[in-house]
């Protein structure tokens, strides 16, 4: 088994080594910053006094990413890596700190039983112990037990990471034991959990949307506006918070960039039309991140699935033909069509190759020197001057809390990935700071902290446009429910729902039973409807609801009541899952308020971009 256990030392070290980094740190006191006391600038953060040196952040980084590969050019990648090893790092050390001081401990007669019984299951992942694919106890324990494996410098590696990494898994386990041992079901509680999921409610109602009450048919003043801000004051309430301006100088292509990309397809679809073979040419060079690796191939799709261009060309041909280059917003692409299917309605099955416009070297070297120069004018005659004398937008950002992002400069879905850095630098700077030059997918920008503005509510003339919006959304909702009320009237006195609602014109609705816990279509979960329809007997009907999208008049069709016999059945099961669920609530909270109390400096700002 040795010699197996070498050939994959390569492998084992993977294991190891991350687990070591911390191991030397906390248990060891090593200091990645060198050998004499560190620098004021060689602190990434502190953890309730506990340094994380530069150094030390920086091993973990190297490690994480050798383990996790990506490309170098991909900053929002690495910028989701930074953040992934510090909020692991935070989480490690508040746990050990908090076992510590609870004395929560392990004894190596233990740490000896979960060593020979139950391997990390990252070791039990390794091939050498396992057979025909699943964990093997036999060969583990023949090795565990084997003087000569544990002896040699490799299974002592693995041997060393198996008992630290199971001793901190025994020693959270214990930490978890004791803080939630505190939580407790009752019997009433386990039968209103069950009941929640279980007991039903036939409904019929009419809705009376807001929407088709105009503007102009309501009113809201300025009384109407202050009294709802009063109402609602503890909305707006805020930490303490910043605002930046910002010039962004997008990656736009020249002209020349887009012909020599022209040129670039052009040249490719005359290889494919000489015999090149299309899924090997879309693997290698395909800018279609999503389908490159497998060969451009798209799938089946039907119209309206891609973008116009496209979709004329990709229907516009025959099983195995071919497009001359197709230029869309993405890019330029050349399409071929595996097969044309019509059983059900018009598909292709389709592979494409992507080159995308975008700025040439050259190009970006001139952005970037743009915007240096830009950054010394601005230091120089400050940031607004400068930008107008260059002709470039100054914009302002939302107010933003700390750990925030901004949106529109960065990348991801929000645009403001890979800009939480300089949110955390601007909220440890004073006003009139000006950033270094930073880029983004969007393109290269530089920023400025225009205003801080500590904890506070925002006042009625910040958010008063907003608030009006919510106001008037209240009165339209509230004066659709005025006709629910003539028609409420009407089945009071007599009149069945169902021929009020028709005389009004309004649709009588009647959604599938539903419980407490469920989300109903049309009106959501854990609500005004939802609550009130339980609050009704069989036959009941109910006040005008009013919520935020309309008004609704519910009649109680039927009460399904829970299954005593189904419950009973299930009653253990039912306690232990409502139990769970519990037990991590007291987990999260004590978590919460471990993180809250916590003394946490936090320098990444200095050092990365995230």
């Amino acid at each position: 088994m040795m010699s197996k256990l070498r050939e994959n030392t390569a492998v084992i070290l993977w294991i190891v080594i991350f687990a070591f980094v911390g191991l030397i740190v906390v248990e060891w006191g090593a200091d990645y910053s060198g050998s004499g006391p560190a620098g004021p600038g060689d602190t990434v953060g502190m953890i309730n006094g506990r340094k994380i040196s530069h150094r030390e952040f920086s091993e973990r980084l190297r490690i994480a990413a050798q383990r996790q590969p990506q490309d170098r050019d991909d900053e929002a990648a690495q910028g989701r890596l930074v953040q992934e090893i510090w909020s692991n790092l935070v989480t490690f050390e508040l746990i050990n700190q908090e076992i510590e001081r609870l004395g929560i401990s392990l004894t190596d007669e233990e740490l000896a039983h979960y060593t020979r019984t139950s391997p990390p299951a990252d070791v039990q992942s390794l091939e050498f112990f396992q057979t025909d694919g699943e964990f093997d106890l036999v060969k583990y324990t023949q090795f565990i037990t084997n003087p000569d494996a544990i002896s040699d410098p490799t299974g002592q590696n693995i041997v060393r990471y198996i008992e630290q990494a199971l001793g901190q898994q025994v020693l959270i386990s214990r930490l978890q034991r004791l803080v939630m041992e505190s939580a407790q079901v009752s019997p009433a509680a386990v039968r209103q959990y069950y009941a929640d999921q279980h007991e039903k409610v036939e409904v019929e109602y009419v809705f009376a949307p807001a929407a088709k009450v105009g503007d102009d048919e309501v009113e809201v003043g300025d009384a109407d506006i202050e009294a709802y801000y009063q109402e609602h004051v503890d909305e707006y309430h805020h930490h303490e918070q910043i605002k930046i301006a910002y010039v962004l100088l997008p990656r736009t292509p020249t002209a020349a960039d887009s012909a020599r990309t022209a040129k670039e397809i052009k040249e490719l679809h005359q290889q494919v039309l000489e015999g090149a073979d299309f899924a090997g040419l879309a693997e290698a060079l395909s800018e279609d991140e999503g389908t490159a690796a497998n060969g451009g191939d798209l799938g089946t799709f039907g119209r309206g699935r891609m973008v116009k261009p496209f979709e004329d060309a990709a229907f516009g041909l025959q099983a195995g033909e071919v497009s001359a280059p197709v230029q869309t917003s993405f890019g330029w692409h050349i399409i071929k069509v595996e097969e044309r299917i019509e059983e059900e309605g018009e598909k292709v099955r389709a592979r494409h190759i992507l080159l995308k416009l975008k700025a040439s070297r050259k190009t970006e070297n001139q952005l970037r020197e743009r915007m240096e120069d830009f950054k010394v004018q601005a230091a120089q005659q400050g940031f607004k001057a400068a930008a107008a004398a260059a002709g470039l937008e100054v914009r302002e950002s939302r107010y933003l809390n700390k750990g925030g992002v901004v949106n529109g400069l960065g990348g991801g879905r929000s645009q403001g990935e890979g800009t939480a850095w300089l949110v955390n630098l601007f909220f440890s700077s004073e006003v009139g700071i000006i950033s270094r030059l930073a880029s983004s997918e969007r393109g290269y920008w530089v920023a400025e902290l225009i205003e801080r503005r500590p904890e506070g509510t925002s006042s009625l003339e910040e958010v008063r446009e907003q608030v009006k919006r919510r106001a008037l959304a209240e009165k339209k909702s509230e004066r659709a429910g005025e006709e629910l009320e003539q028609i409420r009237q009407q089945v009071l006195g007599g009149t069945s729902l169902a021929a009020a609602a028709a005389t009004a014109e309004l649709e009588l609705r009647n959604p599938d039973p539903f419980s407490r816990s469920e989300n109903v279509a049309n009106i959501g979960r854990k609500n005004a409807f939802i609550s009130t329809a339980f609050g009704l007997e069989a036959g009941g009907l109910s006040e005008v609801v009013n919520l935020p999208r309309g008004s609704y008049l519910i009649h109680v069709v039927n009460k399904i009541p829970l299954d005593e016999e189904g419950f009973s059945a299930v009653r253990e099961q039912t306690m232990q899952t409502l139990l769970r669920q519990r037990q991590g609530e007291v987990w999260n909270t004590w978590w919460s308020q471990l993180y809250e109390a916590a003394v946490i400096e936090d320098n990444r700002h200095a050092f990365y971009a995230f």
